[in-house]
């Protein structure tokens, strides 16, 4: 436990490692709580502050993630690093979690096994990085579902995405209030056009996931009608700009004419952002023309990464 304010400068809050490494505090509270993974040491006020070693070690854990290792083997597995035990590409040893997790999702889905699954979103969302979730996870089970073209799983998918959009939505709300209730630094703030469809609600609120662990707060405003004074909307509610995030294609009257409209006399920067950037970049290109619009292109990790550096300028 430290109790001198000099020793303390050389460790940094919890809200600071989320901000760094973009994983949210309450995910680093799980990994510290569930899996041992973490060791932060405590003020006399019981607040935790990390070392540069400890936030070493997060971006070590979300390396493991990334490659396909369980949660549950991350601890062994840097245990063995430390010892200077070389891992092999097969750390993760038969199939890996991010395939165990989309099988179990498809067959949870399936059988409308509703408790069940929202039990598991519940644990991968509190333990889980939503930029993983995002691109190891959600997308891969979306092309999944979507190559599967029975009726019995498209009933299904009607069952899912909205199960899906709730739980996520409960968890946002949770990383707002948390994020809300920290007064120490200022936050970014920016507006999300939300463009409407099922699975694209979805999309959506875990893209909203992933920028509340970067700290960004978020204002979601709904397409169309959104779009109509959107200029005075971005002046009064003192946002930084607007995002428009899309995993999939977008109307091509939106990306012509609405989008384009309704940007005329913003002062404030334009960021596209999802995979509808590579499908439409010919599409984009005149719109892309505008000086403050600005490409987010890459995984999640990378766009958010991308919009923080572009709200510091």
């Amino acid at each position: 436990m430290l109790n001198t304010e000099a020793s303390e400068k050389n460790y940094f809050p919890i809200r600071e490692v989320a901000r760094r490494t973009g994983v949210h505090s309450v995910t680093l509270r799980a990994w510290e709580r569930r899996y041992d993974l973490l060791s932060p040491l405590r003020t006399d006020k019981g607040h935790r502050l990390y070392s540069e070693e400890e936030i070493l070690r997060v971006e070590r854990i979300l390396q493991c993630l990334a490659r396909g290792v369980s949660i549950g083997q991350v601890r062994d597995l840097l245990a063995r690093e430390n010892s200077k035990s070389r891992v092999s590409g097969d750390a993760g040893v038969g199939k890996s979690s991010w395939q165990a997790m989309l099988d179990e999702t498809s067959s949870l889905i399936q059988n409308y096994a509703e408790p069940q699954l929202r039990r598991c979103l519940d644990h991968w969302f509190s333990s889980l990085p939503a930029t993983l979730l995002l691109e190891h996870w959600l997308k891969p089970l979306h092309v999944r579902l979507e190559r599967s073209r029975l009726l019995e799983s498209q009933v299904a998918q009607l069952f899912f995405w909205p199960l899906l959009q709730d739980q996520l939505l409960l968890a946002n709300g949770i990383a707002r209030k948390n994020l809300y209730k920290d007064k120490s630094l200022s936050k970014p703030r920016v507006l999300l056009l939300e463009v409407t469809g099922q699975d694209q609600q979805a999309f959506m609120q875990m893209f909203i996931a992933v920028l509340l662990a970067a700290r960004i707060e978020v204002i979601t405003l709904a397409y169309p009608a959104g779009l109509s004074g959107l200029v005075n909307t971005v002046r009064n509610l003192d946002v930084q700009g607007v995002v428009c995030y899309s995993h999939k294609a977008l109307p091509r009257n939106f990306l012509d004419y609405e989008l384009p409209d309704s940007l005329q006399g913003m002062a404030a920067p334009l960021w596209l952002a999802g995979d509808f950037i590579e499908m439409q970049s010919l599409a984009l290109a005149e719109l892309n023309q505008r000086p403050l619009t600005r490409l987010l292109d890459g995984s999640a990790e990378s766009a958010v990464t991308q919009l923080r550096e572009s709200l510091r300028k």
